[in-house]
């Protein structure tokens, strides 16, 4: 039997003061006992998720790609390359399942079953992601949304710090 109580995470990211007064006032009014866990920095943002799904549509109308097609690509010329340099567990598992097939049917893969690659990756990661997504698309005259959120992704602040 479920109970709601126990088997509910609650996540809630603290950027500012006010979403710390917000977690506070939330906490005092849950019936205790409770477990509460902290993460240092930010976990992989809903910022980011919407943004690469908001990316994979404007691509897919402009270029007239399956949208489902565009995302599958993204994770596998860009995301997968990305993981396989950070996680040595995820490279092994991929060098030696994923990596034999031909590239259509990798692509298929990625599609069909949801292989999770993006899903793993941390915010700086899919920071990384987001930038050489944006980068690839612009050469071909793809242009996307730019979000103000400078978590999610924003080029010209980055270009701007470097």
């Amino acid at each position: 039997m479920l109970r709601p109580e126990r088997d509910t995470m609650v996540t809630r990211p603290v950027k500012n003061e006010a979403d710390l007064q917000l977690l506070v006032v939330y906490l005092k009014g849950r019936k205790r006992p409770f477990t509460v866990d902290i993460t240092e920095g930010r976990d992989r943002s809903g910022e980011q998720n919407r943004l690469a799904f908001k990316w994979y549509v404007e691509i897919s109308e402009q270029t007239g790609e399956d949208r489902e097609d565009v995302r599958a690509r993204c994770k596998l010329k860009i995301g997968v390359p990305i993981l396989r340099e950070a996680h040595d567990k995820f490279k092994a598992t991929y060098d030696k399942l994923v990596r034999p097939l031909p590239y259509p049917e990798k692509l298929e893969l990625i599609r069909d079953t949801e292989l999770p690659v993006t899903s793993l990756m941390n915010v700086e990661q899919m920071s990384r992601y987001l930038d050489i997504v944006f980068r690839r698309h612009a050469e071909i005259g793809v242009v996307l949304t730019i979000p103000p959120d400078r978590y999610a992704y924003n080029p010209e602040q980055k270009a701007k710090a470097a």
